[in-house]
């Protein structure tokens, strides 16, 4: 009997070794897989979009409304939409929508109310590393660097980057960029992240900042953080949903006189062709910017100001960084601005009080700059 339980104790313990090698394995296959499913859903989306253009484009060149044609083209957006929600919906299934600022901080400095909500003031940019030509450096654009003594002498209440963090996203540049910027700065720091943060390493960026689309409220503003990387330039399922939820409980509070989107790619602006310079990427299979235009942004705004600000800009220096425009007929503003490492590299302060919403360049490059409004479509469309 003794000889018999020495010789199963050894045994147990193996049989529980090998079950726990089996379950990790089993983890690491499913995670694997899982990817592969979302990796085949990504390349599918971007296929449905090239086909769209494709067919719209033949619809153009020949001049003809063939039912057959429009109907191919109506049933391939439909599910584009489809895979567009699920593949949003399959990403961010625990995401809160409205959630507590602190969490989502990329310096974890707490989100305080402010002592006079009547003077709030935010610091934005965008393009954080700069130089697209600096791809073996992992630290943050010099001037931003060099900027940090100024932003903390402002005080600014909170500070957006408007994505792309890093040229490539991995621990060392991220390291670089909280002991140069992150850690230095005395505000909390939010970001919408951009194709450089998330489109190859998504699960490392959350893991070192959190969720990519999320609400509060600070103040007077309901402040919003969109994703454009998550579904191919596509604001659809559940941030979508969360961007309606937002901007309804805006208008229904009438605490709140501000609403600001802070996004990455200038949505906006993609496939601008009147313009002489271009975003730093385009969107490549287009976006549902007009729709959330008409059936979102023009009704708000029709009733409070709603400011959106994206950043994927002004890698060249000389590419749409600074923009301004303002609808025509609502209080909707679009405005872009991003670093490239350049002369012409500036933060946008945003002065907000209880009467207006004011815009100031700060110029962290060395060339002066005239005011934000200058930059309007038809500045950046004059030869």
């Amino acid at each position: 009997m003794g000889w018999n339980m020495q010789f199963k104790k050894p045994a147990y313990k193996l049989a529980a070794i090998i079950f726990m090698i089996s379950v990790f394995l089993f983890a690491i296959l499913g995670l694997a897989y899982t990817q592969r499913l979302r990796n085949a859903l990504i390349k599918s989306t971007a296929e449905y979009k090239a086909t769209i253009i494709e067919l719209e484009k033949k619809v153009v060149k020949f001049e003809t409304s063939e039912p057959e044609l429009q109907q191919k083209i109506y049933e391939l957006k439909s599910t584009l939409i489809s895979q567009s929600v699920h593949l949003t919906n399959d990403i961010s299934a625990n995401y809160e929508l409205e959630i507590d600022p602190s969490k989502v901080s990329l310096n974890h400095i707490p989100v305080k109310e402010t002592s006079d909500s009547n003077a709030v003031q935010f610091i934005v940019a965008g393009h954080f590393y700069g130089n697209p030509h600096n791809r073996g450096v992992i630290t943050p654009a010099s001037t931003l660097i060099n900027a940090v003594p100024k932003i903390n002498s402002l005080t600014p209440d909170l500070i957006f980057s408007l994505g792309d963090l890093a040229y490539s996203a991995s621990n060392e540049s991220y390291q670089e960029l909280r002991h140069n910027f992150i850690n230095e700065i005395n505000a909390p720091l939010f970001n919408a992240p951009g194709n450089h943060d998330v489109a190859t390493r998504r699960n490392l960026y959350e893991s070192e900042f959190g969720q990519t689309f999320y609400y509060f409220t600070y103040a007077q503003n309901q402040i919003i953080v969109l994703d454009t990387e998550i579904a191919n330039c596509f604001i659809a399922g559940k941030q979508k949903e969360m961007l309606e939820q937002a901007i309804e409980s805006a208008l229904n509070n009438n605490g709140i006189e501000n609403i600001f989107i802070f996004l990455h790619k200038a949505l906006f602006l993609d496939g601008e062709t009147d313009l002489r310079a271009e975003v730093n990427s385009q969107c490549g299979y287009g976006t549902n910017y007009t729709e959330l235009r008409d059936e979102i942004f023009i009704p708000a705004a029709e009733i409070k100001p709603v400011y959106i600000l994206a950043g994927d800009v002004g890698a060249r220096g000389d590419n749409l960084s600074p923009f301004y425009e303002k609808d025509a007929d609502t209080n909707l503003y679009t405005l872009a601005i991003g670093l490239g490492d350049t002369p012409n590299d500036a933060l946008l302060q945003i002065d907000i009080s209880s009467t207006q919403v004011s815009f100031q360049l700060i110029s962290i490059g060395g060339n002066q700059l005239a005011p934000l409004e200058t930059y309007t479509r038809e500045y950046w469309s004059a030869p």
